[in-house]
């Protein structure tokens, strides 16, 4: 896997989600990002950083990072966890955020952290036009 061209961390808080959104909107600028694609990226964005936070565990930090594979983008948010597993970690309600991404992202991949929580997910789409073509 190549180096992330574009690498953002902010605090685990859902207020944070939103300078990550924003962060988006640069990323469809500068890799050629229709509006529809953006628009999905950004609710994608909006829903795993939604299922990174609640899963039981205190989430420090958020991380965003993006890799330009030619043809498609792959945009990863992954969450570095502190402290110990609470009560409250639904393996139904990642399911069902997985589905929900599945709608906005042709292709979605969920890691698991060493815990057991979903600790990346990353976003694979088509880009509009090819860089370099």
């Amino acid at each position: 896997m190549s180096k992330p061209e574009i690498t953002l961390r902010v605090p685990g808080d859902k207020a944070w989600a939103l300078v990550l959104r924003l962060a988006l909107g640069g990323v469809a600028i500068l890799k050629d990002l229709d509006a529809g694609t953006l628009d999905d990226l950004r609710q994608a964005s909006d829903e795993a950083c939604d299922c990174l936070l609640h899963q039981g565990r205190t989430a420090e930090t958020l991380t965003l990072t993006v890799l330009d594979g030619g043809d498609a983008l792959t945009v990863s948010l992954e969450a570095e966890f502190s402290g110990e597993k609470a009560d409250g970690y639904c393996r139904e309600e990642t399911e069902i955020s997985q589905v929900v991404l599945e709608t906005l992202v042709p292709q979605v991949t969920l890691h698991a952290a060493p815990c057991g929580c979903i600790g990346r997910i990353d976003l694979t789409l088509p880009k509009a036009v090819r860089m370099g073509a």
